[in-house]
């Protein structure tokens, strides 16, 4: 069963021409203006007003969300109206474009993968015209892939012990300040694929890049071991940076 890239912004590329979903964000710094990471001070305004994704929150994260994105913004409650009333979380499009919006990832980009999520599902009949199941990720035709960081090859839910591997392994990779390089992240997705017994994919490596910008990797040149840990565990990181391409 195909899974959900494990971050939201993802679409597969060919060669190495830049991705439709790359492109879009690239679009969108141009248009929007939006490709500008998030200082110190917002982070703080993010954990003041989303208390839940604070890295002291004991609050439970949905396991059924696979990607750790949607799974952060579900846990700090934005959705919470949908939860209310309905026994999926299904999310308009909209909502969800603008609350990854202020989450650092441009409206026009994030708004288009939303919508090919929505397409993909409405072809499974898991959501409804203009929606996104985000707990029904794994059966977004076109965007789903087998081999994730957090759950296991045919799994529908976060898996713990997957995650405890894969932070383990990149744990082991930091050095001693605790830092990663883009190869360290590569390099232990595509361990794992292989230990699933799953092809690596250019979905599932154009991921890899996402998590590294999103965490500030681009503009620092490496990511904290405790960010990605924090991210997994769909908690805010300490340092936020714009999704886009690593190379």
């Amino acid at each position: 069963m195909k899974k959900l890239i494990l971050f939201l912004f993802l679409m597969p590329v060919m060669g190495n021409a830049q991705s439709p979903i790359e492109t879009a964000f690239s679009d969108s710094c141009k248009t929007e203006g939006d490709c500008v990471s998030p200082t110190a001070e917002k982070r703080a305004e993010l954990v003041a007003k989303y208390p839940n994704i604070a890295e002291s929150s004991q609050s439970e994260e949905n396991k059924k969300v696979l990607c750790p994105f949607l799974r952060m913004l579900e846990r700090a409650g934005i959705f919470d109206p949908e939860k209310e009333k309905q026994s999926s979380i299904t999310v308009g499009i909209i909502k969800v474009a603008r609350a990854a919006r202020e989450f650092a990832c441009p409206l026009l980009a994030c708004g288009g993968v939303a919508t090919a999520v929505s397409a993909g599902q409405l072809s499974q009949l898991s959501t409804k015209v203009g929606a996104v199941n985000v707990e029904a990720l794994h059966k977004a035709v076109g965007i789903a892939h087998d081999c994730g960081l957090t759950f296991a090859k045919g799994g529908t839910e976060v898996d713990d012990q997957v995650r405890a591997n894969t932070l383990a392994e990149l744990k082991l990779r930091s050095d001693e300040q605790g830092r990663l390089d883009f190869s360290d992240l590569e390099e232990v997705k595509f361990n794992i694929c292989e230990s699933q017994g799953v092809e690596s994919s250019a979905a599932g490596d154009l991921e890899v890049g996402l998590i590294y910008t999103f965490l500030g990797g681009k503009e620092r040149g490496f990511i904290d071991y405790s960010d990605v840990e924090l991210f997994l565990n769909a908690k805010l990181p300490k340092t936020l940076g714009t999704p886009g391409s690593a190379k």
